[in-house]
């Protein structure tokens, strides 16, 4: 397993949360996002990582991203994220587990894939359950 690769993920995703500075930093210009909440619309650019950010951001009160698992293969990372959230607006509190398909250049997240199935990244990652 790339421990590089790993850790940038890891750090990615706390920055998500907790530093725009640094999610910029670990975040590729060139970065393709294709979140679930879009569609898997394809977002391209660091513009557009960051609209993404913001706008989870600015929706909830609290908000937090857990990976509770991580596996690197062929210089691809998957992990399984529980993203948890209370509605600024409603007070909601809302839980949703995504499985992400990370691919990494340069030290920095260049691509992400969204998926609502852990079957569905692992294949796309080269790997079966």
């Amino acid at each position: 397993m790339s421990q590089a690769d790993v850790e940038t993920v890891r750090r990615w995703a706390w920055a998500f949360d907790n530093d725009t500075d640094a999610f910029c930093r670990l975040t590729h210009p060139d970065i393709e996002w294709m979140p679930y909440e879009d569609n898997h619309t394809p977002s391209v650019g660091l513009e557009g990582a960051l609209r993404i950010r913001n706008a989870w951001s600015d929706a909830w009160d609290e908000h937090a991203a857990h990976i509770e698992e991580i596996l690197e293969h062929d210089g691809d990372v998957f992990a399984s994220v529980l993203l948890t959230g209370r509605g600024k607006s409603s007070g909601v509190g809302v839980e949703v587990r995504l499985y992400a398909h990370f691919k990494l250049r340069d030290g920095a997240v260049v691509y992400l894939y969204e998926h609502q199935d852990r079957s569905a990244a692992l294949n796309a990652m080269g790997l079966g359950d």
